[in-house]
């Protein structure tokens, strides 16, 4: 089992990829003892894709796998899902990281 699994999301993140966007990430929990997503390079993103990412951190809760989301959240992703009611930014590894930087 490998220590850490990157995805890579890029291009839409909607409906049409959804089944196997949810597939790719189930796949990594069971291939990595910690799974990151990287929606840098995501153009478009819908409630779908947002519950898809949603979903996994309850899978990683359950199975006790530290999952976050990895690289820069696009403005205009992150903008699109606080209007959904959530921030994907307080699971982002570059904002963590600087916060400890500036505690």
């Amino acid at each position: 089992m490998a220590d850490k699994k990157c995805v890579k999301w890029n291009g839409n993140a909607g409906i049409e990829e959804a089944a196997s966007a949810r597939e790719e990430l189930l796949a990594a929990f069971e291939e990595a003892k910690e799974v990151e997503l990287d929606i840098s390079e995501v153009d478009d993103i819908d409630v779908s894709a947002i519950q898809i990412i949603l979903a996994c951190f309850k899978e990683a809760k359950k199975r006790n796998i530290p999952f976050s989301i990895a690289g820069k959240i696009p403005d205009a992703i992150e903008e699109f899902c606080r209007s959904c009611g959530v921030s994907l930014s307080e699971f982002n590894n570059v904002n963590k990281m600087s916060e400890v930087k500036n505690a």
